[in-house]
């Protein structure tokens, strides 16, 4: 059965509770209600066709049957809205709740900090990115490589969020080391679980790499993407 979320309908159209119960009918039988006649589904909801008549009148419709078709037609876009979304989020359910739940513990913790985000090579935009969007939803956020700004930390950050598709560049090893000293929270984003950034960090999120071996990135791969998409609704459970 379909979910549907019909309050702005309900208030919009000022619809009664009985208006609502045939609504709500109406799209948990989208595709049923194509061809069954008004008087049909008056019966199935214990009303009168003259009652389901004034309800598509009173949503704008012209009648009956534009309203069943417009209905059928809006939840047939959502319903492939949905698998669409499923086929980019699949990965998700692969990493964890109890991961994901520590993603989210970490930044309510620090949403009053200083965090600090840092990649190298391929995985610098993904951070520009992460950045970006972090200011923008009010988070105090640098994003930096430098060492002297985690080794001094004189800024006083209190989150580190690594992204590194190997876990084991150089650069970003050393600035997680620098965090731990200063006992820093670290989030990381990588291509696999056993490697140095992962054992050093208080939540690491294992993202699918399509090609592990493959340094140079001269394979399609789409681990960056997944990372972006990870953080995107990683990000909106923290603001739910």
């Amino acid at each position: 059965m379909v979910q549907f979320d019909i309050y702005k309908i309900r208030d919009k159209h000022r619809l009664s509770e009985t208006e609502v119960q045939i609504l709500e009918y109406l799209l948990n039988h989208h595709e049923e209600i194509l061809t069954m006649a008004v008087r049909e589904v008056a019966a199935a909801n214990y009303t009168s066709a003259a009652t389901i008549i004034k309800l598509s009148k009173k949503m704008g419709y012209t009648g009956y049957i534009d309203m069943a078709y417009r209905l059928n037609f809006m939840m047939a876009g959502k319903n492939a809205g949905e698998r669409r979304q499923a086929a980019l989020t699949g990965f998700i359910d692969e990493i964890g709740e109890e991961k994901l739940e520590g993603f989210c513990g970490l930044m309510d913790k620090h949403k009053n900090g200083t965090i600090f985000v840092t990649a190298a090579g391929f995985s610098a935009p993904v951070a520009d990115y992460i950045t970006r969007k972090l200011l923008v939803m009010g988070f105090r956020c640098i994003q930096t490589n430098a060492y002297g700004v985690y080794d001094a930390n004189q800024i006083g950050g209190s989150l580190v969020i690594a992204v590194s598709k190997s876990g084991e560049t150089e650069s970003i090893t050393k600035v997680i080391g620098y965090a731990v000293n200063h006992g820093m929270d670290i989030i990381s984003f990588t291509g696999q679980q056993g490697n140095s950034v992962a054992g050093r960090s208080t939540v690491n999120l294992p993202v699918l790499d399509d090609h592990a071996l493959d340094d140079r990135n001269v394979a399609a791969n789409y681990f960056y993407a997944r990372v972006m998409i990870l953080f995107e609704y990683l990000m909106g459970r923290v603001m739910e």
